[in-house]
């Protein structure tokens, strides 16, 4: 049976955490993969994870000759794999990279990331085509069957929520998201509205929220209230906070379930498969 796969190569948010006691979940910062039923390569952020990835496609026997990457952001967290991705250096190999309006354009952002006081290595040395594109705001269609859209939401400097849409399934990828004080982001629920999978930031709970006012980010239960408002059907908690080992993962998990049944822990190597 055909079928589109979600892999997680990066769930812990903030840092790496290549610790003992979160082994289970997984110490990569944020890389979602998607791989379509057509071998269309769709990358969500450029995390630790994306190293990994990259060497897993050295590995495979009919790899695919294109990526299309979706950054929610600029934060370190969020971009830090892009200098260990090794199919840059393939000559074969186009990389359509695309991110969030900002103050800088797209193109002096990766400029500062290859500065060579931070990193010996510049664009020009990547064999690779590397194009660095802002999101377009009326969203963008990469094949018949593929279209991604976006929408803002709330984090220091901002970030984007994307949809991608494949064919008769969908798929949200919404962190590094603070909700307003009084209500959920409304953004994110339209975003979300009947997607088959959610995959959210969960990196705090409701009762740790008050005392990370303006840090950025979400908690387990407003992922289970966003999942029920915009009927969801798989709720998955993500960017993980560095200081929750796998046992309280664990218990975060069991704790949402309760709330909204059908909601998993995001856990490094761990795939989620959409029949088509």
């Amino acid at each position: 049976m055909a079928e589109h796969i979600i892999k997680f190569w990066g769930v812990r948010g903030s840092f790496p955490t290549p610790d003992r006691d979160k082994i289970e979940v997984g110490g990569h910062t944020s890389c979602v993969e998607i791989r379509t039923a057509d071998n269309d390569l769709i990358v969500l952020d450029m995390g630790t994870g994306l190293v990994p990835l990259g060497n897993s496609l050295l590995q495979e026997s009919n790899p695919p000759k294109s990526a299309h990457v979706f950054i929610s952001h600029f934060h370190w967290d969020h971009i830090i794999g892009y200098l260990g991705f090794a199919p840059f250096f393939l000559k074969d190999f186009t990389c359509h990279i695309y991110g969030k309006q900002d103050k800088l354009s797209i193109d002096e952002i990766f400029g500062h990331l290859h500065n060579y006081t931070f990193w010996p290595v510049e664009i020009p040395m990547y064999q690779a085509e590397l194009n660095l594109n802002t999101f377009p705001e009326n969203g963008l269609k990469i094949s018949d069957s593929v279209k991604i859209s976006a929408c803002k939401h709330g984090h220091p400097n901002g970030a984007n929520s994307y949809r991608i849409e494949l064919g008769n399934k969908s798929i949200v990828y919404s962190t590094d998201l603070e909700h307003p004080d009084d209500q959920l982001n409304p953004n994110v629920i339209d975003i979300a509205r009947d997607a088959d999978v959610l995959i959210m930031d969960a990196q705090f709970t409701d009762e740790q929220l008050p005392a990370h006012k303006g840090w950025g980010h979400s908690s387990w239960q407003q992922c289970a209230a966003v999942s029920k408002q915009a009927n969801v059907k798989q709720l998955v908690l993500y960017h993980h906070s560095p200081a929750n080992n796998d046992e309280a993962v664990r218990e975060i998990e069991k704790d949402a379930q309760a709330v909204f049944p059908n909601t998993i822990a995001a856990r490094q190597g761990m795939e989620i498969k959409l029949p088509i």
